[in-house]
């Protein structure tokens, strides 16, 4: 499996705008915002949403305060990579 880094987060971001709301990959930069500029509204947002959390492996938690985070590419890659609850429970199954 490829290892989920910011390029690769960007670019299947890039193909899921496209493929979801014809939103051309070019013309979207990876830190513009996302909410400002329209791309991003209401309903795209849940399924955004829904498109980070099959990426990461984990449900995100989302409140109000942190919404904002994940405005840009950048910046829902950026909350996305942040350590799940059970990170430490699974690296101490792991030894670590």
């Amino acid at each position: 499996m490829e290892e989920l880094t910011e390029e690769v987060f960007i670019n299947r971001a890039r193909i899921f705008f496209y493929e979801v709301a014809g939103v051309e990959s070019a013309s979207l930069d990876a830190d513009a915002n996302l909410i400002e500029s329209g791309i991003l509204d209401s309903l795209l947002l849940i399924s955004f949403l829904a498109f980070i959390e099959k990426l990461r492996g984990s449900q995100l938690d989302i409140t109000p305060e942190n919404l904002p985070a994940i405005s840009s590419l950048r910046g829902a890659y950026a909350f996305a990579r942040f350590r799940r609850p059970d990170d430490d429970l699974r690296e101490s199954f792991n030894g670590a």
